[in-house]
């Protein structure tokens, strides 16, 4: 039977007066229940009780009183719920959690004071063990209830805020896992890390701050994964000494100084990332630092990534975009291994390789630097193995006394080609050639160096470059095979009969003709030096379910990679439920991750008049509308933009946003497909399934089609696929009966085979 809990109420007779009444009578394991009201006290949990407000999260407010010390955890397994805890000096604790000793801040707020979580100072050196193997899940109910080492914390749903110096402070070997959990406004930093205390957080957001939004020291550990961390004013993440940092899923944004910092000997993992708008770099790596990052994304700032150190770090798949200065820097004694790292639109090299660096470079790409996109200076040594320079006015800068090795690297559309490679003759260095605009970019034969090297890190795992997260490593893969030799570059002309093999949308057909062939006078003009024309790649794309949008985008993606004005010209579906967030905050950082996966492609926005619902005045969609406007014209040359849905809806979507009409100027109109298109749609799946239909089920497909209500359940081609697939069914289950049917009864299609009733989608 479940014990009443103990009341705090001081108007209430037979109730406590103050919590430091009740704790003193509370036997371990009690619940006190605290009337609303604020409480002018400082207290210490000596036992394991639970505190939390009687009526309501942030009814009850313990006001610590300036002389009165920190509200003080000794015992295992403490909890509080729903209160808020302030203090009289931002400077000094507020709540201080004890080594061996545990507590659970649940609906919290904390403010004006800091949080300590104490452990045994004794400094270890860095564990063998990696940080990317500490199981991040952990959500240490086994460690509060019986803390042996340092202290611990679990927070969930809770903020702190307005702290001095720093808001969250963990030492020794403490342990803490924040969840859900805000740190907002610290003249400070808002997490400092020390000792060989172990941070876990999951959905972390640290708003704002002086200092560093996080900082490592010593041998501790940090894990983050779907955190943000947001307008710091010095670094986003600092790992220091012999720390340890892991990101994943993460985004560092407009930090005063560099996104993520590496020192001394610090080890750090970014994975699928986003680091963007740090005034410095978005990575930097000092001393004898390592980073390892896979599918980063580091958008803006003076530089990208910025390596000084002298120990091996590796970047796999990241993206480095809009720097002011260099993409990815490199200075004397860097040996790093970059691959299929992109790298574009960076206002002074794409890559700088500083004198005595080094450091491989495979299939790497390097698109519209304003000065060379690869410079190699003095006395450098990297080795470039499949790259290629999109865009740029200049390709190479070679430093005198310069050691570069250049393995089937290539030049596309680039004014002053100097590229090495091997199309030109068979001997030395003078024969190097270099392709230049109108020349061959069909995919290149593989480099066998490549394959070796990717095929030893797949055999040997992680022991043979850095540790892998388990969670990224299948995505990690896909990437790697994604980028083996780069996109195949298909021929237009091919291009355009696929187009044109498509059934029905003859409108469409001669509308994406039509842009296909401006486009193709924008390149001329641009490659004679005269300037484009203004011209809207983004388009609307108006039409019911199933009538070919989806396929159409598709296509239209490869049409303009094959013009030379994409660089990849995949495409990335999305609808409302990708662009917009559950809660403040979350909806420009998930649009942006979006927007930058379709980068060098095209984004295709399902349904996109959801955004903007029907009589709802108020809706995280209008900041995903403006969000995206602001990055189709940041971006206006690398990603194309498709928003699609109902025509009626459409109409109301472009005219919500004065940037959206002015950036969709051209709306392509998807009509219904006639009876007989249907017909011809279900044949064509059949013969690529090897099907015949007779003439018997063609005419009875007719019919059959023909009577199928045309309202809003209508599925246009969905609902010709999902008619073969029946019919398919069908002759199966009527296949079956037969014994040894001959192959033609194998192959046909029938009347027998239309289903009785008729699809409603």
């Amino acid at each position: 039977m479940t014990e009443e809990p103990i009341r705090v109420a001081p108007r209430t007779r037979g109730a406590h007066r103050t919590i430091t009444e009740a704790l003193a009578v509370a036997p371990a394991g009690a619940v006190i229940s605290v009337a609303p009201g604020e409480y002018a006290e400082s207290f210490r949990l000596a036992r394991r009780v639970t505190l939390l407000p009687q009526y309501g999260n942030g009814s009850v407010t313990i006001a610590v009183p300036l002389a009165a010390g920190p509200l003080t955890v000794a015992a295992p397994d403490c909890r509080m719920r729903g209160l808020v805890l302030r203090g009289a000096d931002p400077a000094e604790a507020l709540l201080r959690v004890e080594d061996a000793s545990g507590l659970t801040l649940e609906d919290c707020v904390v403010s004006h004071g800091r949080v300590e979580v104490l452990g045994s100072r004794n400094l270890t050196a860095r564990p063998e063990v990696p940080v990317g193997t500490i199981p991040l899940d952990n959500d240490l109910s086994a460690e509060l209830a019986d803390p042996t080492a340092g202290g611990v914390l679990v927070t969930r749903r809770t903020r702190l805020r307005a702290a001095r110096h720093t808001a969250l402070h963990l030492t020794g070997d403490a342990l803490a896992r924040l969840d859900d959990t805000a740190i907002e406004g610290v003249e400070g930093i808002g997490v400092a890390v020390s000792g060989s205390a172990v941070l876990r957080a999951d959905l972390l957001r640290v708003h704002g701050g002086s200092g560093s939004a996080l900082r490592a020291r010593d041998s501790s550990r940090v894990l983050l994964r779907g955190s943000g961390l947001f307008g710091a004013g010095r670094n986003g993440v600092l790992v220091q000494d012999a720390a340890e940092a892991l990101l994943t899923d993460c985004r560092v944004e407009n930090a005063a100084r560099s996104g993520v910092r590496l020192d001394h000997t610090a080890r750090a993992e970014i994975n699928e990332s986003t680091l963007a708008g740090a005034r410095l770099s978005g990575v930097e790596v000092r001393d004898q630092a390592r980073v390892m990052a896979r599918g980063a994304r580091v958008t803006g700032g003076e530089t990208g990534v910025r390596l000084r150190s002298t120990e091996e770090s590796l970047l796999f798949y990241c993206t480095v975009t809009g720097q002011q200065g260099n993409g990815v820097e490199l200075s004397a004694g860097a040996d790093p291994r970059l691959r299929g790292v992109r790298v574009a639109r960076s206002g002074k090299h794409g890559v700088f390789v500083g004198e005595g660096a080094s450091g491989t470079f495979d299939h790497c790409d390097v698109i519209a630097s304003a000065l060379p996109a690869l410079h190699v200076a003095r006395d450098a040594a990297p080795r470039f193995r499949g790259c290629r320079v999109f865009d740029s006015a200049h390709d190479l800068g070679l430093g005198e006394g310069a050691h570069a090795v250049f393995e089937n690297c290539v030049a596309i559309n680039v004014g002053s080609p100097r590229l090495p490679g091997l199309d030109r003759g068979h001997g030395g260095p003078e024969h190097w050639p270099t392709h230049g605009p109108g020349q061959d970019r069909r995919r290149r034969p593989r480099d066998r160096d490549h394959d070796h090297d990717r095929n030893r890190d797949r055999d040997q795992g992680p022991a043979a470059a850095a540790p892998r997260p388990t969670a990224t490593a299948s995505t990690a893969e896909r990437r790697e095979d994604e980028y083996e030799d780069g996109p195949t570059q298909e021929s237009l002309p091919e291009l355009l009969a696929e187009l044109d093999e498509l059934v029905g949308l003859d409108g469409v057909k001669r509308d994406v003709s039509g842009l296909v062939k401006l486009m193709q006078t924008v390149r001329m003009r641009q490659e004679a030096g005269l300037p484009a024309p203004p011209l809207s790649r983004h388009l609307v794309f108006a039409g019911n379910p199933g009538t070919g949008k989806t396929t159409v985008a598709r296509l239209y993606g490869r049409l303009l990679s094959a013009l030379g004005l994409l660089s990849r010209g995949h495409l990335v579906e999305v609808d409302r439920s990708a662009l917009v967030g559950e809660y403040i905050g979350h909806t420009g950082p998930k649009t942006t991750e979006a927007f930058e996966k379709a980068m060098g492609g095209v984004l295709f926005i399902d349904e996109a008049y959801a955004l903007t619902p029907a009589g709802v005045a108020q809706d995280f969609g209008s900041e995903a509308i403006a969000t995206l406007v602001k990055l189709m014209e940041d971006h206006r040359d690398e990603v194309v933009v498709i928003a699609a849905g109902y025509p009626g809806e459409m109409s109301r979507f472009i005219s919500s946003n004065p940037g959206l009409a002015s950036r969709f100027t051209r709306s392509l109109h998807f009509a219904d497909y006639s009876t007989e298109e249907l017909v011809s749609i279900v044949e064509h799946n059949a013969r690529r399934h090897r099907y015949q239909l007779t003439d018997g089920a063609r005419k009875a497909l007719t019919g059959y089609i023909g009577a199928i209500p045309r309202g809003d359940g209508f599925g246009n081609g969905r609902t010709a696929r999902q008619l073969f697939q029946q019919m398919t069914e069908r002759q199966a289950m009527r296949v079956a009966e037969l014994t040894n049917p001959e192959p033609d009864a194998l192959m046909s299609l029938d009347e027998n085979d239309l289903p009785v009733t008729g699809l409603t989608a």
